[in-house]
């Protein structure tokens, strides 16, 4: 959870997080949130970084939609629905990182200076996000899917639409009934990803 809110607030890193949240209200809210109103301290950031290093990406990603169910059960933001009804979810992808050396058998890769003496792969991880809009400042993911290959010889690379389309599939499946209206940017401006829209209800 304190790693999770030091994202959603933009916190650098997790000892500037261990240091911000280390105060009674945060610790009580927090508690709050986990449903352990007598909590009586965070964990420090290195603790959180070896259990994070230790758990299973899908279990990480059920933790999140768990407080996500929370947050909107709590009412606390009903505010920032769109004409009262529908909440905005930003469907948006996000380059990692990047390196001339393979990152891992699933990453993607691009060819630079192709057909000449100097051509080169550049290897990247690639994440797609969907984020619920809670008000201006606040964005909380809901759910993330990698663009990733099956192995790094592939013909035909993953792509974000494709990563699209299991990110909604698996946020339906997680959510439902939530009211949906999706932003996304000019790539997914195209009849199947509307029919895909409109197959889970959601506005767009």
């Amino acid at each position: 959870m304190t790693r999770i809110l030091s994202s959603i607030f933009y916190i650098s890193s997790m000892r500037k997080t261990s240091q911000e949240f280390n105060s009674d209200t945060v610790i009580e809210n927090i508690g709050y949130l986990c449903g352990r109103p007598e909590l009586p301290e965070l964990p420090y950031w290195e603790r959180i970084n070896d259990y994070l290093k230790r758990l299973d990406p899908s279990q990480l990603q059920g933790v999140v939609c768990g407080l996500v169910r929370r947050l909107l059960r709590s009412r606390v933001f009903e505010g920032s629905r769109i004409r009262g009804k529908y909440w905005q979810v930003i469907v948006d992808g996000t380059q990692l990182e990047s390196s001339r050396r393979e990152l891992d058998p699933k990453s993607l890769y691009r060819i630079h200076r192709k057909g000449t003496p100097e051509e080169y792969r550049e290897y990247y991880y690639y994440v797609l996000e969907a984020k619920l809009v809670l008000r201006n400042d606040i964005l909380v993911s809901i759910m993330t899917e990698f663009v990733e290959n099956e192995g790094n010889e592939v013909e035909k690379q993953d792509c974000e639409r494709k990563a699209c389309r299991r990110l909604l599939k698996k946020q339906h499946g997680e959510f439902p009934r939530l009211p949906v209206c999706l932003s996304a940017d000019s790539l997914y401006a195209c009849e199947p990803f509307f029919e895909e829209c409109r197959g889970y209800g959601y506005h767009y």
